[in-house]
């Protein structure tokens, strides 16, 4: 598969779950959260911008998804111009914001700028876009922004910069960290002068890093070997889809802890479709039929769990308590007897135990 195509395919499924959580990923999860944080990056954009463009600047958006800090930015500038891989994105960019005049969007491929003339922007801005992009990408995109610059205009974008950490090829959702040697040198060899690093107030809890603002001034033209053959494997990566995957389950529990019921089962829907061997999105789906008092539906996920999942325990347990709420006996004690030839956890046995003892009673 091209590299192009999977940027597109990844974002463009990301955006028809929930755009605004896949743009933001706010603690929050929601509406209010999302407009919170396109004015907050917004107004850092802004404050570290400084007075370097004018208010007559032409200004393009990177990664602009749909349009969270374009839209805000756009009252600043003459012109905002947003461009994104995904075509799901900027079709819902497009409605979001038709009311504003000075603001467009187009989809790209992900990789140039190819729909953008020479030395036509004052300004390029992108924010947490790159770091999830392949080296390559990156330096294709670095060329691409010194070709559309116009000669000293400013490129300000989020980064990454620490101990280095690379992921798979195809990975366009985990963060990769850019050792100070290989940033300097990006920036160098795209003729771009580096003046400032500003450090952003969140403390990733896994890397243990905190992202940067950048600032370079375009003084040249770019000088780097962008190797981009655009080939890459189709599926996922592990990290990715363990990332995605954990997302997704997170997303839904939002959903959850504010009463929103259809919203979390559509969530966990496209949690189970996009990884089937993850058991939590079944037993968190499950769980909310059964609240609904639903439980041939919880027995149909259930089923589905032990059908893809044959050797993961707890699945047969949920599916033996199922069919024993539907006064299936016979089949809730065979459920039983392969949890048990499963389970080594003294806690699932002795649940399994007291299934049984209700099934024996049971007529």
């Amino acid at each position: 598969m091209d590299i192009r195509e999977k940027m597109k395919r990844d974002w463009d499924r990301r955006a028809k779950v929930d755009p605004l959580y896949w743009v933001a990923a706010t603690e929050e999860a929601d509406e209010a959260s999302y407009q919170e944080s396109a004015e907050h990056d917004a107004n850092a954009f802004l404050q570290g911008l400084g007075d370097r463009a004018a208010k007559s600047s032409r200004v393009l958006d990177l990664g602009c998804g749909i349009g969270r800090m374009t839209a805000p930015l756009a009252k600043h500038f003459a012109e905002v111009v947003g461009v994104d891989v995904s075509g799901e994105m900027i079709k819902q960019a497009e409605v979001l914001h038709s009311s504003v005049a000075n603001l467009s969007f187009s989809a790209n491929n992900g990789t140039d700028l190819g729909d953008y003339e020479d030395e036509s922007f004052d300004l390029v801005l992108s924010y947490s876009v790159l770091p999830h992009l392949p080296p390559e990408v990156v330096a294709s995109y670095f060329q691409e922004v010194n070709r559309v610059l116009k000669p000293g205009g400013w490129y300000r974008y989020q980064f990454w910069v620490g101990p280095e950490r690379m992921m798979a090829n195809n990975d366009t959702l985990n963060i990769r960290v850019y050792p100070p040697e290989a940033f300097n040198s990006l920036n160098r060899d795209a003729g771009f002068e580096l003046h400032e690093i500003d450090e952003i107030d969140y403390l990733d809890p896994v890397l243990q890093l905190k992202p940067v603002w950048v600032n370079v001034k375009k003084v040249g033209a770019a000088n780097l070997e962008v190797k981009l053959d655009g080939r890459c494997e189709a599926d996922d990566s592990d990290d990715e889809k363990h990332l995605e995957g954990s997302l997704l389950i997170y997303l839904a529990n939002k959903h959850l802890d504010r009463g929103e019921l259809n919203e979390a089962e559509a969530v966990l829907e496209q949690a189970i479709h996009y990884d089937p061997d993850r058991p939590e999105g079944y037993i968190a789906w499950a769980t909310i039929r059964v609240e609904r008092d639903d439980i041939k539906g919880a027995f149909t996920l259930f089923e589905m769990l032990t059908t893809r999942l044959p050797d993961f325990a707890p699945g047969w347990v949920f599916r033996a308590q199922a069919e024993e709420a539907l006064s299936r006996k016979s089949a809730a004690l065979e459920s039983i007897r392969k949890a048990e030839s499963l389970a080594d956890d003294p806690d699932l046995r002795t649940l399994t135990g007291e299934i049984r003892e209700r099934l024996r009673g049971m007529k």
